[in-house]
């Protein structure tokens, strides 16, 4: 890994990406996509039960938009002050292929099973919203322990887990995952991914100072 005492850059590339990429989408991803259809399959539920509904369409787009970008700032600041100033730099394909998973992917299917199905299920067994929300956002946040982060990652985990399930539950009309969606790969990717590209523009501009 490059950090800002390194002379040395690390790079990121597609086939880098693609070692880790492929098993977390059979082992996580698909599982996790399933298991909210396969619930209300049994139960008989419409798709809307998981938040999968279009309402207030401008409204949830600008939201997921404006707060989105707003904690992709966040998540790249929290990283670099927080968590740690290591990096691999990502090749301009590798940034695509990176970027269009934590946004059309992994940030869908993550809403889709923590916002969408856990919490949506918790309040309807227990009759209780705020245990649905307790419930699955700590879930949310401690879940990604299984993939050794630490426990600072986590934190800002925690905190991202909190707007996140403030923009499904207040936003007016039926809950949707729309916005929440936007702005959960908008997050990721500002941490994972872009954050990456943040830490190298820094790296470079004191490995000219020091030059």
């Amino acid at each position: 890994m490059s950090s800002e005492k390194s002379s040395q850059l690390v790079y990121s590339t597609v086939a880098s990406t693609w070692r880790w990429m492929w098993p977390d989408i059979l082992m996580r991803i698909i599982p996790m996509a399933l298991v909210p259809l396969g619930y209300i399959a049994i139960f008989h539920l419409p798709l809307s039960f998981l938040g999968l509904t279009l309402t207030n369409v401008p409204l949830h787009l600008l939201i997921g938009l404006l707060v989105g970008i707003g904690m992709a700032a966040f998540a790249a600041t929290y990283r670099m002050f927080i968590v740690g100033r290591w990096f691999r730099k990502p090749t301009a394909a590798d940034q695509c292929i990176q970027t269009s998973f934590y946004l059309f992917i992994n940030g869908p299917v993550e809403e889709l099973f923590f916002r969408g199905f856990m919490l949506a299920a918790i309040a309807q067994w227990t009759h209780s919203l705020f245990l649905g929300w307790l419930i699955s956002t700590a879930v949310y946040t401690l879940y990604h322990r299984l993939g050794k982060w630490n426990w600072r990652s986590v934190g800002g985990v925690g905190l991202a887990g909190l707007v996140f399930s403030l923009v499904y539950l207040f936003l007016p009309g039926p809950h949707s995952l729309l916005a929440v969606t936007i702005v959960h790969g908008f997050t990721t990717s500002g941490f994972l991914s872009w954050g990456d590209e943040v830490l190298y523009q820094r790296w470079k501009r004191h490995q000219a100072e020091a030059a």
